[in-house]
């Protein structure tokens, strides 16, 4: 019965599972990619509920990678859209298990042409279950926002920006 308990216990206690995609509407070609240089960052919240937090902190991500990612001569509007997000539940994360998600746009418009470069859909998402999961999942705006730039920048810019920071 008490190893019963335990092992409830720490089913509770662990499990996770992250994932996260960057998929191509438009892509920018090689060339492209080298000779781009974000000058300036949007970000628009496309969700029923507005998320300021979320809003804040994706850009302050954003302004701090691009300049390590994207180090071009040609100037970028770089337009994020978020268009769904999904905070934790606490107490489900603990008993059920629970997943923090964020999707969205990513554009690069040259600045001089208004033309579009290049456009990519970023999915960011982490689940995990127990009181350790939802201590791990209670700042998503924070590592959500964090985890789009990163993915943003190694799929984009081939720029492992997690490493970086690492570093």
């Amino acid at each position: 019965m008490i190893r019963g308990l335990l092992a409830a216990a720490a089913l509770l206690a662990l499990s996770a599972c992250a994932s996260s995609e960057v998929a191509s509407i438009k892509a920018a070609s090689q060339d492209q990619i080298h000779d781009l240089r974000v000058s300036e960052i949007t970000v628009t919240i496309e969700t029923p509920k507005p998320h300021p937090e979320l809003q804040a902190e994706l850009k302050k991500q954003l302004e701090e990678a691009m300049p390590i990612c994207a180090k071009g001569a040609i100037d970028h509007r770089l337009n994020v859209v978020i268009t769904e997000f999904e905070d934790q539940d606490v107490g489900k994360a603990i008993f059920l298990g629970d997943e923090i998600e964020l999707k969205g746009r990513a554009e690069f418009d040259a600045v001089a042409t208004r033309e579009q470069t290049g456009a990519y859909f970023v999915e960011n998402s982490f689940a995990w279950g127990g009181f350790i999961g939802a201590a791990m999942m209670s700042d998503a705006e924070i590592s959500l926002s964090k985890g789009f730039a990163e993915n943003l920048c190694k799929e984009v810019f081939d720029v492992d920006l997690a490493q970086i920071r690492k570093n």
